[in-house]
């Protein structure tokens, strides 16, 4: 069913530029951006995973935190980043390689705001357990840690929108879900990070099962950056969700272990198909042979992958419509889809405090931008707990009109403390999509759509 990744030099969308520059990731080459761009640094921690993100106000969020001993690599990447602390920190699942860095980096004095990680610890093997590197993970955060469960949110910035879709095998959306625990791999903790128009996917190890349960939900569609799942194994990136995702670009957090033999170059089989092609990078080139396989060198940030040198900053610049990944001596600018272009019906505004009855009060106001009238038969709002507000009785909306839709006791609300509506069109596709934190009675809540 899974496929995979793509050769080496596939930039893919239009407006791409490579450029050849000296990648400078200390605190001169980001403090002019800091305060305009959102920054993604795939940490080379060689065969294990963690993905340190710099949000336009400086907060930070550390999603996993490499192997035991990795905490020293994280630690002078925070340093080039500018930034001494961890805001929030996520454990995808319960595998070292993916917690064990944390308590290097408690015990070097780094403060951690908060940590969350899905609580679910019957499912963990006494094993694991039991181990001293888990013992340190639950000492430094773990035991203090806040479960992250599936439609949950992140308030990393006011400008990025951070939210949980799927947790323990469970995605948003998906009712009276069987969670067996076989597979901790496929229990990991998936995130999609939003910044203006660009799109991160991010799915620690997961599977193809619960990929096939993303995309069955509309989850992930048509995002810009992909975090390949697994380290680039043939257990994930299934053609299917590669499809639905159709990222532009993908990058896999490797190492050149011979037991993992990682990316699989099934896996880049897979990522080849993709039509446009993503340009595909790797932190690490693999040198171990059997299944194991590798991009392009121009596309690989470590060729001698015996350091820490590999790490892969993304940049992402709202304002311009663009993001830069640099590695090395080299940084290639790539378009963000331009989804305003193909929004002709938009969010404008919420009522979610409604005076008097909620069920009957509450108001979502659209807005259609484009040149002819839009039939909104079969278009629904879905909540991130997977309520619909069906909206075939609001008839159809003009070019250049306004329509104000009152609920009338459709199953999904808006929630006064804050949530995420998305607008779907009949064939199921995220047309619009808007989060708020808070709300007041009887205020609407403008969109700026």
């Amino acid at each position: 069913m899974c496929a995979m990744p793509r050769p080496p030099g596939g930039v893919r969308r239009t407006g791409v530029t490579i450029a050849v520059v000296p990648l400078l990731l200390g605190l001169s080459a980001t403090s002019a951006v800091s305060q305009t761009t959102l920054r993604i640094y795939h940490i080379d921690v060689n065969q294990a995973d963690a993905t340190l993100l710099v949000s336009p106000s400086g907060n930070t969020l550390l999603i996993d935190s490499g192997d035991n001993g990795d905490g020293p690599e994280i630690k002078a990447v925070m340093d080039s980043a500018g930034v001494t602390s961890i805001d929030h920190f996520v454990c995808t699942h319960y595998h070292a390689d993916h917690y064990g860095g944390i308590d290097d980096l408690v015990n070097a004095g780094v403060t951690v705001g908060t940590a969350y990680d899905r609580a679910d610890k019957p499912y963990v093997s006494t094993t694991t357990l039991g181990s001293d590197t888990y013992e340190d993970y639950d000492d430094a955060v773990g035991a203090d840690a806040t479960p992250l469960r599936r439609r949950h949110t992140i308030e990393l910035d006011p400008d990025v929108s951070v939210v949980c879709l799927a947790h323990g095998g469970a995605v948003l959306g998906e009712v009276n879900p069987v969670v067996t625990g076989d597979e901790e791999n496929d229990m990991s903790i998936v995130l999609l990070i939003e910044y203006g128009d660009f799109r991160y996917f991010t799915g620690g190890d997961l599977f193809i099962h619960t990929e096939e349960q993303v995309i069955a939900h509309d989850l992930a569609v048509d995002v810009d950056v992909y975090q390949s799942n697994h380290h680039g194994s043939e257990t994930s990136s299934c053609s299917e969700f590669m499809t639905e995702l159709d990222p532009s670009v993908i990058i896999i957090s490797n190492g050149n272990d011979g037991r993992y033999e990682h990316p699989r170059q099934s896996v880049l089989d897979i990522y080849a198909t993709d039509t446009p092609q993503a340009a595909v990078f790797q932190t690490n080139k693999y040198l171990g042979g059997g299944d194991g396989g590798n991009v392009a060198d121009a596309y690989i940030a470590d060729l001698e992958p015996s350091g820490d040198e590999g790490t892969i900053l993304v940049t992402v610049d709202d304002a311009a419509g663009t993001y830069e990944v640099s590695y090395r001596d080299t940084s290639i600018t790539f378009q963000t889809k331009d989804r305003q272009a193909s929004r002709t019906v938009v969010i404008e505004s919420l009522l979610p405090d409604a005076e008097g009855s909620e069920t009957e009060g509450e108001v979502v106001t659209l807005r259609n931008e484009g040149t002819s009238a839009v039939s909104l038969a079969d278009w629904t709002l879905v909540d991130i707990v997977g309520g619909t507000w069906d909206l075939d009785a609001a008839g159809t909306i003009a070019s250049g009109e306004s329509k104000s839709i009152p609920r009338n006791g459709m199953q999904m609300g808006l929630n006064n403390d804050g949530d995420h509506i998305y607008l779907l069109d009949p064939d199921r596709k995220l047309v619009d999509h808007f989060g708020y934190w808070s709300s007041s009675e009887g205020v609407n809540i403008e969109t700026g759509h």
